[in-house]
């Protein structure tokens, strides 16, 4: 984040627009996870066996007091952890995927996603523009069924742990 933040041309006539993904691990649907992997399958062969193992490695349970939890949703047994590599993987991926729908919204270069903290600077956007931008990355993220928190028009932001004011162009 560094580095692309180095390489925002006009930073003084640009903003940011910071957003987060509510709850992102446990939102990842199976439906999403298929697209994620369909999309991925477009750049690096997945096989059928690969995709039953990724697949099976949701299959996960919880236990409270000797009882096993149910988790609400249509396929109670699929859950994306926290706190384990291969949910993180399975993060990153659908995050690619995200990105990449978002390169409809807005230029690669202009947008960035780590894990669930996602990041954008757009120069010249004005009040109404950086509204209607957020409000294309809303349904993006929507018609996925994951929701966000949205933030426009900050020229200073922390973002993972970095505080980046884009007026000054200092760190």
């Amino acid at each position: 984040v560094v580095q692309w933040f180095k390489n925002i041309e006009n930073k003084p006539d640009s903003k940011f627009i910071q957003f987060d993904i509510v709850d992102f691990y446990p939102s990842i649907s199976e439906p999403l996870l298929k697209k994620a992997l369909a999309w991925a399958s477009t750049y690096v062969e997945i096989t059928d066996k690969e995709m039953r193992i990724i697949m099976n490695a949701r299959k996960s349970m919880l236990f409270n007091n000797h009882d096993v939890w149910i988790k609400k949703g249509e396929n109670p047994l699929f859950d994306v952890t926290m706190g384990s590599f291969d949910g993180c993987e399975v993060c990153e991926l659908v995050g690619l995927y995200m990105l990449d729908g978002l390169s409809s919204i807005c230029d690669k270069e202009d947008a960035g996603l780590y894990r669930d903290d996602g990041l954008a600077a757009f120069e010249n956007l004005s009040g109404p523009e950086a509204t209607r931008m957020a409000k294309k990355i809303i349904k993006l993220f929507k018609d996925n069924n994951l929701s966000i928190t949205i933030e426009t028009n900050l020229k200073k932001t922390d973002f993972l742990d970095v505080t980046l004011d884009i007026e000054s162009g200092k760190l």
